[in-house]
């Protein structure tokens, strides 16, 4: 059996926090800046400011640049987490527990500027909106319990901190 003072470093489940990290930059920054090739933002800008175009609406602007601002701050976040994780720093339980609970409410205030902004006549319940929702409630709270319960967390992000005391002696 493994004892806890081995139980440190970026090894174990960790590792699958890190791999999920990656995949959540590389999955933020596509989406973020696949929209912006997506979008010609001059003619589009254009359109929407124009009173005679049928794709005039100033709350589809809003939504817009709303929906591009909190992935570009999810992006920014996510990279410094990442900075955190390799540099192993004390503050990455903390960070990572704000990242997750973020994505869960940056999802939410997208679904409902879309629903109920952009589309406010369309009466249109979605329950896969609900599935994805709970789905991701219940994905991180997994990953936070794990966070804030391993010993190899506690063990491996003490980088930074006043005391260099780890977990594992203070309970030997």
């Amino acid at each position: 059996m493994i004892k806890e003072k081995e139980l440190k470093g970026l090894g174990g489940w960790l590792i699958l926090v890190g791999i999920e990290l990656f995949f959540c930059f590389i999955f933020i920054g596509y989406v973020t800046f696949s929209r912006l090739n997506a979008i010609d933002f001059i003619d589009v800008w254009t359109q929407l400011l124009d009173p005679y175009s049928k794709m005039h609406t100033i709350h589809l602007g809003l939504f817009i640049l709303g929906d591009m601002g909190l992935n570009c701050l999810l992006l920014l976040l996510n990279a410094y987490i990442i900075f955190l994780y390799f540099t192993k720093s004390y503050k990455f339980p903390n960070f990572f527990i704000i990242f997750s609970c973020s994505f869960i409410v940056f999802k939410l205030i997208q679904r409902c500027w879309y629903l109920f902004i952009v589309l406010p006549f369309e009466v249109k319940f979605e329950f896969s909106f609900i599935k994805d929702i709970v789905i991701a409630i219940i994905y991180t709270s997994i990953w936070i319990a794990y966070v804030l319960k391993s010993v190899r967390v506690k063990n491996t992000f003490v980088n930074g901190r006043h005391s260099e005391v780890t977990h594992s002696d203070i309970i030997s």
